[in-house]
């Protein structure tokens, strides 16, 4: 048994984010990968993962506290022996226990800009920035050819070694062309899907629905 903290892990271009929601209590036992704590920076939520699973000691952060990369979130009594079982378990992880959070934080903001003001027709929709991954490995396909999608909706799930995130549609339409395929490896720029529709739905929704996994990818133990 060794006391273990968990600190912020790498959070991208966010220098300080405030935390608005607790998701452990002292006393609790938590997985690898399991969501800690929502942090909201002024573009995205998102939440931050245990780099490793044990019992809850001491929480060191509180809903206002503003943190960075390196702060101490919380301490864990946790067995050596159960951190190698997590590298294989914690990358669907994320993604499973929290859907709707799982995808990325800067890419689904950046969207905002790079979605369309007022057009129709086919429009392309890229994969966004996903952080220090140059190429992820696409593992579900989340839409058809035919479907009707809403702006921020997950389309694929994609995976890292290290996790797995959701890339969303940066704006809303009917999708004429699925470009991936299960196994694809993609990259920032590739396209996803082809969809035709209006955009005036586009991207507003990312201010306040979009979540990083990025930040969970790089949680360090």
């Amino acid at each position: 048994m060794s006391i273990v903290q968990i600190k912020v892990p790498d959070i991208g271009d966010f220098k300080e984010v405030e935390v608005i929601e607790v998701l452990v209590a002292v006393g609790d036992t938590i997985k690898a990968e399991q969501s800690l704590i929502t942090v909201e920076s002024d573009k995205a939520s998102m939440e931050i993962p245990a780099s490793q699973g044990g019992v809850v000691k001491s929480i060191t952060v509180k809903v206002g506290d503003k943190v960075a990369e390196g702060a101490v979130v919380l301490e864990v009594e946790a067995e050596a022996a159960a951190a190698p079982a997590a590298k294989e378990e914690a990358p669907k992880a994320a993604a499973k226990e929290a859907p709707k959070q799982a995808a990325a934080a800067a890419p689904a903001a950046r969207a905002e800009a790079a979605a369309p003001a007022a057009a129709s027709g086919p429009i392309e929709i890229e994969v966004p920035d996903i952080g220090d991954f140059k190429e992820v490995e696409v593992i579900e396909i989340m839409v058809a050819v035919g479907d009707t999608i809403k702006a921020e909706q997950s389309l694929i799930t994609v995976e890292s070694d290290k996790a797995s995130m959701e890339i969303p549609a940066s704006q809303g339409g009917v999708v004429k062309e699925v470009k991936v395929k299960v196994g694809d490896k993609v990259a920032k720029g590739s396209v996803v899907v082809v969809v035709e529709g209006a955009a005036a739905a586009a991207a507003p929704a990312a201010k306040t629905d979009a979540a990083a996994a990025a930040p969970a990818a790089k949680a360090e133990a």
